[in-house]
């Protein structure tokens, strides 16, 4: 199997995945909207970004809640969710949901990534406040205590591409060092992503009409008001119908500037994981560079 036939399976067996899940959040009433790839996929493709391989989905944190509540009462024979509560490895603040006797390993070097199944992630959309200053805050406040869950668990997080150099030598040394501290603190992830929550929220009870997803790098670009979100709109989606924000074309711009042209050929990178499982025998490893 090369690359573009795994590609091509991972995406067939991700729909596969949507199409449960959508079953399940008609069956209950919970709204839900496409994001990233998957939002401009639906707009300019269709379906799937012919190179891309994951699908994105978000949900009020309410909705969030409910989701995984349900995928693991009624979906459990087939799929399990991997989130921060109750995997002890996993320290993502957004949760997968899996295909049970699948198993994938993604591309990287660092050791924060939990091999799952082949997954849907699910990002949970939170309210912040109009107020800039109290939003920064909110903002810094998340970031820290989405660090700390993974530095109580790994001395070795991801950084950013752009960071390199002497200032990567030194964050490199300063996450060892608060990994330690927090072991020797017995300072867990639990707590760290309790309080991850409890920032998140922070403006859950209010009139506030603004939402945003703090598990994103630079959570003010996927800012969304309420009438941007609701109506929730129908567009095609490969072989079903996908939710989409009523403003996506205002969404998306905020995060990718002009979406609707294609990128260059050398920035059309597909994800492939190092090794796939497809279950019933059939398996992808990607060859040695």
């Amino acid at each position: 199997m090369n690359n573009e036939e795994a590609t091509k399976l991972l995406q067939k067996t991700q729909l596969e995945i949507l199409k449960d899940f959508q079953a399940l959040c008609d069956r209950h009433n919970i709204p839900y909207f496409a994001s990233g790839g998957t939002a401009i996929g639906t707009i300019r493709h269709n379906g799937f970004i012919p190179w891309d391989d994951d699908i994105d989905i978000c949900l009020l944190r309410r909705d969030y809640h409910k989701a995984i509540h349900f995928i693991r009462k009624e979906l459990s024979d087939k799929y399990e969710v991997y989130d921060n509560r109750t995997v002890d490895g996993y320290v993502l603040v957004f949760s997968k949901m899996c295909k049970r006797n699948t198993y994938i390993i993604e591309d990287g070097e660092f050791d924060t990534r939990v091999p799952t199944g082949i997954f849907l992630d699910l990002f949970a959309y939170d309210k912040t406040t109009s107020d800039p200053k109290k939003r920064k805050k909110q903002i810094r406040d998340t970031w820290i205590w989405a660090r700390l869950c993974v530095l109580s668990k790994y001395k070795h997080p991801q950084f950013p591409s752009n960071l390199n150099g002497i200032l990567l030598k030194a964050a490199k040394i300063v996450c060892i060092g608060i990994h330690y501290v927090l072991r020797i603190l017995h300072l867990r992830k639990d707590f760290f992503y309790r309080q991850y929550l409890k920032a998140a929220t922070r403006y859950q009870n209010t009139e506030e009409e603004l939402y945003i997803d703090f598990s994103y790098f630079d959570p003010e670009k996927i800012m969304c008001t309420h009438k941007m979100i609701f109506p929730l709109r129908k567009m095609q989606f490969e072989d079903v119908q996908i939710n989409m924000l009523n403003d996506a074309d205002k969404y998306l711009k905020s995060q990718f500037g002009n979406y609707l042209e294609l990128p260059p050929v050398e920035q059309r990178k597909t994800h492939t994981p190092r090794y796939i499982d497809f279950g019933q025998g059939v398996i992808y490893k990607r060859p040695n560079k």
